[in-house]
């Protein structure tokens, strides 16, 4: 760790700043080169070593598994989902709606599948009935649709594929293998987890605007610690999915960000990059004007990541933006932006200071 002043007392005060605004109680970031930590923080309840609920960039972990399978030769980016799971096959409607669907495809949000849909309102607990019901109830989608439905599907591949149940894949595949730390699914109860929100109140609205009836969700009244907050992931899945389910401390995704950062296999670099015909969308990852030079990807619970292997920078932001009694208004995106422009203008300097010393 190579702690820079000037960036640590500007990530500081940032964090004061937009915690003191509402934006979330508690955070924990980390700013960081391609070689070392340059910057750390934390405000609220938050540690360095907490572990959050980082609720979508579970994706990252289930995309970097699916690369990792592809590189292996366990299957191809071209592969058609229904190759890869034969429950697919062997209904003749999730047959005709899933056969042109790709592994690329799933990937970058271009499979036709729909945003969301609450399984767990399904009668039954078998994923592969309860897609059924999801895809008989929406209508196929045309061009980027960012779709929790992908990554379940990408999650069931990897079971099928490493012929191991999901939680053991993150660890054999990938946790243990790039000494990540503290990264699992249903979090051990000695960790230090930093909670989540108050209920489901989001996830409620969304199946009352849809008219589906759920009876199930947690109080409103009571904190989420340690049980994932995504509702698809807890209440169908027992907190283990592809979309969704993972816990971490903010150093290992900064890790996982640092391993693509020095990458050098073509795939890896190639996931980095906007793909033709899916605008904003790399191979699992996001770009856009929220990730200057660079991507990253965003979790529901508040939670971010962001790397430039062109600036030699990323930065981890966890946050618990949804843990307040009333909901909050304010949306990290902003807190973000602001977070990543900085880190990046001040690595700028320091790397055009170092080029003219």
């Amino acid at each position: 760790m190579n702690i820079n002043p000037r960036l640590q007392f500007e990530l500081e005060d940032l964090l004061r700043r937009y915690r003191d605004a509402g934006y979330f109680p508690s955070a924990c970031v980390r700013v960081f080169s391609s070689r070392e930590t340059l910057a750390a923080a934390c405000i609220g309840d938050a540690k360095e070593d907490s572990v959050f609920d980082v609720a979508s960039l579970t994706k990252i972990a289930t995309a970097t598994q699916i690369l990792l399978a592809v590189r292996r030769g366990e299957l191809s980016l071209e592969s058609s989902i229904t190759d890869v799971l034969p429950p697919l096959r062997q209904d003749p409607a999730l047959l005709a709606r899933m056969k042109d669907i790709r592994i690329r495809q799933l990937l970058t949000h271009t499979s036709t599948l729909p945003a969301w849909y609450p399984m767990y309102n399904c009668d039954t607990r078998d994923f592969f009935a309860a897609l059924k019901t999801a895809l008989a109830h929406t209508e196929p989608t045309k061009g980027v649709v960012y779709s929790d439905l992908n990554f379940m599907l990408l999650g069931k591949a990897l079971e099928e594929i490493r012929r191991k149940p999901l939680a053991r894949c993150l660890q054999e595949d990938l946790v243990l293998p790039l000494h990540l730390g503290r990264m699992a699914y249903c979090p051990d109860p000695s960790w230090p987890v930093i909670p989540s929100s108050y209920g489901n109140p989001i996830e409620e609205e969304m199946c009352r605007e849809r008219g589906i009836p759920f009876g199930g969700f947690r109080p409103a009244s009571a904190p989420v610690r340690g049980e994932v907050n995504d509702g698809n992931s807890w209440y169908f899945f027992g907190g283990v999915a592809g979309h969704a389910g993972i816990f971490a401390e903010a150093e290992a995704y900064e890790k996982l960000c640092r391993f693509y950062m020095n990458a050098s296999d073509p795939l890896l670099l190639e996931a980095q990059r906007e793909q033709p015909d899916a605008p904003g969308r790399g191979l699992g990852l996001q770009t856009g004007i929220s990730y200057p030079h660079g991507c990253g990807h965003t979790g529901f619970t508040g939670t971010g990541i962001y790397f430039s292997r062109r600036a030699d920078l990323g930065v981890v932001s966890f946050t618990n933006r949804l843990f307040y009694p009333e909901p909050n208004e304010n949306e990290t995106w902003e807190f973000r932006r602001v977070l990543h422009e900085a880190a990046f203008a001040l690595a700028s300097g320091l790397s055009s200071g170092r080029s003219h010393s």
